[in-house]
């Protein structure tokens, strides 16, 4: 297992996160004003947990049809150098043909994003970090999108990161800082609007293309159903995106995550019943993932990654929502 320790303790982030989101939400908010994530950047992978719990049991509020948790793939052709990793898309195979799941073989995976990615990561770490044969490699930044290119260019770090880490397949989460304007040839373009989606889209096809050309897979999972009412429409929109432009990239899967953390009836719950126990599952700021959260969202990943790929792996310790 590769890590990097950050220059600052995940806890110390998540404090600082934690306030300054606090903040940004005793306003109003609307879709087209910046994502209320405001942690100071920091790059690490995987540093020490420390976050508080908050139990949000029975959090109401107003619905937004939620997505179903169906991966979306292109079905063409993309069939990269194996070196030793027996991944292989459900979505490649011939039509009909259900083989029995392949044995792991030595694989490289590498998950990047924002702070909801971070999420993610430590999840994933602590549910796959052991898996023999698998080298997880997590590498997410706070407060950095695909829309602040001028703060942080994805792009330009991620090409080095796939130089040097060289994965099989990749693990992005974006979308918490995305909903901000964006200069398309000097001219702001307001979040939703007709040149911001085709600047935005562009930009989406651009990291995924990165990837595919070096030879990964891609797993663009979707952001989860979030409590702020304006910034969870942008997020449902955001995930739109990511999911038409992964049906139209051979070697791209969109992996949604919204219905996971919604009740029955598409509103956002910050707790629920984990292994047969009340537990929270969010942070106080409806947007963030407190230990028991992001377990639950690891493990849902890992076992979709088992499933997307045709290959033998599990969660260590799942945690699951049951009710």
């Amino acid at each position: 297992m590769k890590r990097r320790q950050s220059k600052r303790s995940r806890a110390q982030s998540r404090m600082w996160r934690a306030w300054v989101t606090a903040a940004l939400l005793t306003t109003p908010m609307t879709v087209n004003v910046a994502s209320p994530d405001g942690a100071a950047a920091t790059t690490w992978r995987v540093a020490a947990r420390g976050a508080t719990a908050s139990s949000q049991m029975g959090t109401r509020s107003q619905s937004t049809s939620p997505l179903t948790d169906i991966p979306v793939a292109n079905k063409g052709r993309f069939r990269p150098a194996r070196r030793g990793c027996n991944f292989l898309p459900a979505s490649a195979l011939a039509r009909g043909a259900h083989p029995s799941p392949l044995p792991l073989g030595r694989c490289r995976v590498l998950e990047i994003g924002d702070s909801l990615g971070d999420d993610l990561g430590f999840g994933l770490y602590k549910e796959l970090g052991h898996t023999p044969g698998l080298s997880l490699l997590v590498t997410d930044k706070s407060s950095t999108g695909l829309s602040a290119s001028w703060f942080y260019n994805w792009p330009q770090h991620f090409k080095k990161f796939l130089a040097q880490d060289r994965p099989n397949l990749v693990v992005m989460v974006f979308g918490a800082n995305d909903e901000q304007a964006l200069a398309v040839k000097g001219v702001s373009q307001p979040f939703g609007s007709s040149g911001w989606r085709r600047a935005y889209v562009a930009r989406v096809q651009r990291i995924d293309r990165i990837a595919t050309n070096a030879g990964c897979y891609v797993l663009w999972v979707g952001t989860p159903i979030v409590q702020p009412n304006g910034y969870r429409q942008g997020l449902y929109a955001l995930d739109k995106i990511y999911e038409r432009v992964a049906a139209s990239t051979p070697g791209v899967t969109f992996q949604p995550s919204w219905k996971l953390f919604a009740t029955e009836s598409g509103q956002y719950r910050g707790g629920a019943f984990v292994n047969h126990r009340s537990d929270g599952l969010r942070l106080s700021d409806g947007i963030h993932f407190n230990s028991t959260g992001e377990l639950v969202w690891g493990t849902f990943i890992a076992r979709q990654m088992a499933a997307i790929y045709n290959v033998r792996i599990g969660p260590r310790a799942p945690k699951t929502i049951d009710g």
